[in-house]
């Protein structure tokens, strides 16, 4: 439900969702989104609406954001605790990319969270251009996880899963552990499940694959699961990979209610990839819960577990 609050000259909106914190979802809002006519036309109600949203979810997932306030050219931007100021809109949405890599990869704020990530059950088809995430504001991943390999090192921790041990930044490693908790009773009760979770990797300093863009293994958000068994794009001439439709359910779900997103769904498919972004999850939920109320779209994935 959405409602508009005049206050101090300007209009904000402030969405009011759903009632109970959980992680990749968000808790109801502290404030509201100030928003002011310029060159993104920041008076369209279809624009506050989704700046509202995505704002609920961005601070809900990263603390460490404070508010999002508009220049006077036009350009709304994201400010982080630390004084730093993140890019969210400076005009209309990155037009869908034409390659499969590139700098078109790399965009505002606004335009990761656009293509929206629709968790399992549910497994959309992934024709060219459907890649929900892999769009990224390296920006914003800069700003909050570090811009060099000694910033971000520093901000990784051990963390066990499965008895295997890797790196991962602490908000994605405590998201893992309850992955884990999830999965434990299925692995127990479906041994054939555990040859998927075979660990190769979490926080590395790397690029991308035959890319210039730093994968988001250099943040500490990824993690990489049975390579041997869930292939890479670049590694198979199949589109779509059959590994799209079959890969265990149980498993894509566990991340998911957790604040990661799965490579499978993505054109450019990486399978074995698993990566931490909760305000796309957060998103997609909301979104599914209000398709949900209009009746149009059965609600998908499980209930989120509280945030820590």
């Amino acid at each position: 439900m959405l409602r508009h609050i005049v206050c101090a000259g300007l209009t904000a909106l402030v969405l009011a969702v759903l009632p109970a914190p959980a992680a990749g979802q968000a808790p109801p809002l502290d404030g509201a989104v100030a928003v002011t006519t310029g060159s993104l036309r920041h008076d369209s109600p279809a624009f506050q609406e989704e700046a509202a949203l995505d704002w609920h979810c961005l601070q809900a997932a990263y603390p460490r954001l404070r508010r999002m306030e508009a220049d006077g050219q036009g350009r709304l931007w994201l400010h982080l605790a630390d004084g730093q100021r993140v890019l969210y809109a400076a005009g209309q949405p990155a037009p869908p990319p034409r390659h499969p890599h590139g700098p078109e990869w790399d965009v505002d704020v606004r335009s990761s969270m656009r293509q929206l990530y629709v968790p399992d059950p549910e497994r959309p088809p992934t024709p060219a251009g459907q890649s929900p995430g892999r769009r990224r504001s390296y920006a914003l991943l800069q700003a909050l996880y570090g811009s060099t390999a000694r910033e971000t090192a520093s901000r990784v921790r051990r963390v066990s899963f499965f008895r295997q041990t890797l790196l991962l930044e602490e908000s994605a490693a405590r998201a893992l552990q309850r992955v884990e908790a999830r999965l434990a009773p299925l692995v127990a009760a479906r041994p054939a499940l555990r040859r998927y979770l075979k660990q190769s990797g979490g926080f590395v300093w790397r690029a991308i694959a035959g890319e210039q863009r730093l994968s988001p293994h250099a943040f500490g958000i990824a993690l990489d699961l049975s390579p041997r068994l869930a292939p890479y794009w670049r590694w198979s001439a199949l589109r779509p990979h059959p590994l799209q439709a079959s890969y265990p359910t149980e498993i894509v779900t566990a991340f998911e209610a957790e604040g990661f997103i799965w490579g499978g769904k993505w054109h450019e498919y990486d399978i074995m990839h698993f990566e931490y972004r909760p305000e796309l999850l957060c998103k997609s939920r909301l979104l599914l819960r209000r398709q949900q109320e209009a009746g149009a779209t059965p609600a998908s994935g499980p209930a989120p577990s509280p945030r820590p």
